[in-house]
């Protein structure tokens, strides 16, 4: 029996919180994509380690299998730091919280909102800006997988 509670989102913080505005979350998605770049780097070294130094073919089906390589290492990075933290470190720049109201595994419905984000991008944010007709200011997916992004408020 494993404990479940180590790849839970946090709760609802004990410090004021409010909704996070969109730009907040950009700027945060600004912040992130430069640790992404990073972990990218770093995927593809490893990479070039295995193949001795050679670069991938850019056509054919390893390109395609490289790629999907180098995504499953940028979905390690936001999942890891949602699933343990409830924040990557841009949304820690940016005092942004990921809460999930309800308990159990994280890593299915994170991995859902990573696809979401990918698919939002790909469409050039209109995904992402329909969380502007939210109350909450959650996108679709958000207000099916029972998340919230909030903005932490300063002590005192």
């Amino acid at each position: 029996m494993t404990d479940s509670s180590a790849h839970d989102t946090p709760k609802p913080p004990g410090r004021p919180a409010r909704t996070a505005p969109l730009w907040r979350r950009a700027a945060a998605l600004f912040y992130d994509t430069l640790f992404v770049i990073a972990v990218v780097i770093l995927a593809t070294f490893i990479a070039l380690v295995f193949t001795g130094g050679e670069p991938v073919p850019p056509e054919g089906p390893i390109q395609w299998l490289f790629r999907l390589y180098l995504l499953a290492w940028i979905a390690a990075y936001f999942l890891f730091f949602w699933c343990r933290l409830g924040q990557t470190p841009g949304m820690k720049v940016w005092r942004l919280l990921l809460i999930r109201e309800h308990d159990g595994n994280c890593v299915a419905p994170m991995l859902a909102r990573f696809g979401f984000g990918v698919l939002s991008l790909a469409t050039l944010g209109l995904l992402f800006f329909t969380a502007q007709f939210d109350p909450q200011r959650r996108s679709w997916i958000d207000q099916h997988l029972s998340m919230r992004v909030v903005q932490l408020l300063p002590n005192g």
